[in-house]
């Protein structure tokens, strides 16, 4: 054996990718497998189911539900925020399960775990996948209130929503904030979809959960429960202002949100880095 050969061929072998050029590569790995989902078409649907329920029915009945020289863009802006807080939990369930069930069913951790990635950009890049959906999935839908709430001036000018101005900076902060308050809903899913394999349990705890925050919401602890946040955020963000009232940037349920994803996160990686393949 040649000791000069030996040294020229290990020397020959490609370097061992940065911790960000994995990340890449595991990014665009899952955005691909998006398309074997339906986690794409789910976050579409999102942003779109709460508005056109709400135009439907300010389009049919809006002149029995707006009084005479009411604000009629508060009033559709804040009935679509509320169906869009009532439902968005239960999308995030969904979505979560969806796009770690990708490997799940067919134990692709195994065949991700033999590739030259290592176990913390796998973990970052899905948690990444799931967190830019969900973010797309509330853009959309400010977008598509804005766009609905302009075809109803038009549709229907009698409702006069052509004499006042839509609420953006409400609807900014509120999308914002929003967005904070369903952080811990994806770290607990994401925690209970890689601990348990299937896509029931997951689903159902997270289904189980949101009936909970719904049922508790007056509850005065209500804010540790994730799956009550983004209704808790609306309640707390007035689209009129109200004298006296200080609304704060970031409210206590958001922080406790955001405690919560911290800590999961960190769970999800370390469920991951010691689960058993076998």
């Amino acid at each position: 054996m040649n000791p000069a050969a030996t040294t020229s061929e290990f020397q020959a072998l490609p370097a061992v990718p940065g911790p960000l050029a994995q990340l890449g590569r595991s990014l665009a790995a899952d955005v691909l497998k998006l398309r074997r989902t339906s986690a794409l078409w789910l976050t579409l649907a999102s942003g779109v189911l709460p508005v056109l329920l709400n135009f439907c029915i300010f389009y049919f009945k809006g002149h029995l539900l707006l009084k005479p020289g009411a604000d009629g863009w508060v009033k559709y802006a804040s009935m679509s925020w509320q169906t869009a807080a009532v439902l968005l939990p239960l999308f995030v369930v969904l979505l979560t399960s969806l796009v770690v069930g990708v490997e799940n069913k067919a134990e692709g951790w195994k065949h991700l775990f033999a590739l030259p990635v290592g176990r913390l950009p796998v973990w970052a890049s899905k948690l990444l996948i799931i967190l830019g959906l969900n973010a797309l999935a509330q853009v959309l839908f400010v977008g598509l209130l804005l766009a609905g709430g302009y075809l109803l001036q038009a549709l229907r000018p009698e409702l006069h929503l052509q004499q006042f101005v839509p609420p953006l900076h409400v609807l900014g902060v509120l999308l914002g904030r929003t967005y904070l308050a369903t952080l811990g809903i994806v770290g607990v899913q994401y925690v209970l979809s890689k601990w348990q394999p299937g896509f029931v349990l997951p689903v159902a705890a997270g289904m189980a959960g949101w009936v909970a925050g719904l049922t508790l919401m007056r509850w005065e602890h209500v804010g540790w429960i994730p799956y009550a946040g983004p209704l808790l955020t609306l309640m707390a963000t007035p689209f009129k202002p109200v004298p006296g009232l200080v609304v704060p940037a970031v409210a206590p349920h958001e922080w406790h949100q955001l405690l919560m994803f911290g800590a999961c996160a960190v769970l999800g990686y370390v469920i991951l880095r010691w689960r058993n393949l076998a």
